[in-house]
């Protein structure tokens, strides 16, 4: 494991404890949805600085062919990792709706992760195993810290 990711979920702990506030589209301590808790600690972290995110509706994920934006948006920054090699600091995508529109860093061996979460109005954490995130867990993502860096590097 990296220190990257190590430090990924040392962070995303303190999100949750700081019970971080739900705000649609939020992407710092003052307020985040679950794709903002991504892009905030990568900013905590220094990267991302430039990122501008795209728009969305907070409802997006209800209507027929909402696709797969987040997996996208990830692949872009990352590789998609086999459950039997997860990690610390690892973002588990989730189906939510019509499609995989949730995500959470997971932060510990035990699959528990951090997310945010609208009807918690807060960041706070969720396991994923024999739990209703696991029924639901479609893939995992591992962010590439090189391909993070260079985003600013080239916008």
């Amino acid at each position: 494991m990296t220190d990257f990711n190590i430090r990924f979920a040392e962070l995303a702990i303190e999100w949750a404890e700081a019970k971080v506030p739900y705000q649609h589209r939020g992407l710092s301590r003052n307020g985040c949805d679950c794709f903002g808790l991504l892009v905030g600690i990568w900013r905590e972290m220094g990267y991302f600085k430039k990122y501008v995110l795209k728009y969305y509706p907070p409802d997006w994920n209800l209507h027929a062919g909402a696709g797969n934006q987040v997996i996208e948006e990830l692949s872009l920054y990352g590789v998609q990792v086999k459950k039997n090699e997860i990690k610390r600091g690892d973002i588990a995508i989730l189906f939510f709706g019509k499609c995989p529109a949730h995500c959470g860093i997971i932060v510990s061996d035990k699959l528990m992760m951090v997310h945010s979460l609208s009807t918690k109005r807060c960041c706070t954490y969720g396991i994923l195993n024999n739990s209703m995130w696991s029924r639901r867990w479609q893939t995992t993502f591992r962010m590439d810290e090189n391909k993070l860096r260079a985003y600013d590097l080239c916008h």
